[in-house]
């Protein structure tokens, strides 16, 4: 629990992932309190194995998470592997790190912009006419890169290879310190996460909807807008561990210090 000293600060990364953040954290003199929002699942993988299969030869392989990443490599082992020729891209930072641990050398990744805009703004992704582009992601997630690159003229196929579901067995705890004040800043690293925050919440959604709230990315920031957040909030400067907790420290030293 979170004293006066030490600010509570909602982690909502699923429990795996979470490690460095919360170190992070501490480190800032936060206390970090853990609460998974969502389960991550791998589907039985015969489906998109013979998704990917029916997409080969490919140009452009895009991961959209380190979630995807680590869900499609038993996918693409299954389907013998990616062409020599294809070029990989990662949305942020954490997925392309996981490809390159992965093998990949040459990822393609976002400047500054970690989100599907960022990638979408970079000029290898502008010219895909006639090009296959393989898109590796989670049931229900954005649609936005392969609808925009359809709409440029590329083939795009999308691979779903893991599942997420709100892991309901949090909401007492997240009640628990709602109801004691407990939470100081909120995090989100997706959106799928932030909606499961939501769903957790419940009748207790506008107590929730005050905190000031960091996030990954700008595109995560106007979606929480969207759904009613009237809290500051505050945007890492890049999709790291590492930005996400200086954003919580903006968030902590006043709302002047926040970029929404």
């Amino acid at each position: 629990m979170a004293d006066g000293a030490r600010p509570g600060v909602l982690v909502t990364r699923p429990a795996d992932q979470s490690t460095q953040l919360c170190r992070l954290l501490e480190e800032a003199g936060c206390t970090p309190l853990l609460l998974p929002t969502l389960a991550i699942e791998p589907l039985a993988i015969a489906e998109p194995t013979a998704t990917l299969r029916a997409a080969l030869p490919c140009d452009l392989a895009i991961f959209i998470s380190a979630n995807a990443v680590r869900h499609a490599l038993p996918v693409i082992a299954a389907a013998g592997g990616l062409p020599a020729q294809c070029r990989v891209a990662a949305v942020g930072a954490a997925s392309a790190a996981a490809l390159r641990a992965a093998g990949f050398g040459d990822v393609l990744v976002p400047d500054t912009r970690f989100d599907s805009e960022g990638l979408l703004a970079l000029p290898e992704l502008d010219a895909v006419a006639d090009r296959s582009v393989v898109i590796f992601r989670g049931e229900e997630g954005r649609r936005l890169l392969a609808q925009t690159l359809a709409a440029r003229g590329a083939q795009v196929h999308e691979v779903v290879c893991y599942r997420r579901r709100t892991a309901v067995d949090q909401a007492p705890r997240l009640v628990a310190w709602l109801a004691a004040g407990a939470i100081a800043v909120l995090t989100a690293t997706s959106r799928a996460g932030y909606e499961s925050l939501l769903e957790l919440a419940g009748p207790h959604l506008s107590k929730l909807a005050d905190l000031p709230l960091a996030v990954l990315a700008p595109a995560l920031a106007e979606h929480a807008r969207t759904r009613g957040h009237r809290g500051p909030i505050a945007s890492a400067e890049s999709a790291t561990d590492a930005a996400l907790a200086a954003a919580v420290q903006r968030l902590i030293a006043g709302p002047r210090n926040t970029h929404c």
